[in-house]
């Protein structure tokens, strides 16, 4: 089931950081189109922001502890349109010529980022997730739990119970009877036990 999660956040990380990418491109571009700025200008922050904000959401499959199936979605789309623009150029400017206008206020051009290399960065970064074992195995908290809760069914089941209160309430009445013992005469009154086998010492 995860592996489909980290699918599907694939498919929808792959174009949604492509735009990203190329928004902040495109902002960045107009700032320096007349030359480097000679103090603040907040279309740099603005642009600076965005990348970041791109670097943010492809980070959200290639650093986390997730399935790498998404991953390497996305890593093969990224480097097989790097390699399309390179092997058959004419095409990969046919397919990824694109201008989106008035975005915010500015024209998005689809192919800045690819022009960049920043795809085919992202997508050898993306690639890396494959190569980790740990990420294609079932996280071990889930089975250490498991284990866990199948011996102590198991404990409880074969366990045998101890009757505490039976064993307390017996040896309360044992003493009981032993300590308030008294010898009856035949008469119904209570005789005292004497002190000496021998008798009361005789009288002078």
């Amino acid at each position: 089931m995860r592996h489909l999660w980290s699918l599907i956040a694939g498919v929808v990380i792959a174009p949604l950081a492509w735009a990203v990418v190329a928004f902040g491109q495109t902002v960045m571009g107009e700032v320096y189109t007349a030359g480097a700025p000679t103090g603040y200008s907040s279309k740099v922050l603005l642009g600076a922001g965005v990348l970041v904000g791109a670097g943010l959401i492809v980070g959200l499959i290639a650093s986390l502890r997730v399935s790498p199936v998404g991953p390497l979605l996305v890593a093969l789309l990224y480097l097989g349109s790097s390699a399309l623009l390179i092997f058959a150029p004419k095409t990969g400017v046919d397919v990824f010529d694109r201008v989106q206008k008035d975005v915010l206020g500015h024209d998005v051009m689809t192919i800045t980022p690819l022009k960049s290399g920043i795809i085919p960065v992202l997508g050898g970064v993306l690639l890396i997730a494959v190569f980790s074992g740990g990420r294609w195995r079932v996280w071990p908290g889930t089975e250490t739990v498991d284990a866990t809760a199948t011996t102590t069914t198991t404990t409880d089941w074969t366990a045998t119970p101890v009757p505490a209160v039976m064993t307390a309430d017996a040896s309360a009445t044992t003493t009981e009877s032993t300590s308030s013992f008294t010898p009856v005469s035949p008469a119904g009154t209570t005789t005292e036990t004497p002190a000496s086998p021998w008798g009361p010492p005789p009288s002078r």
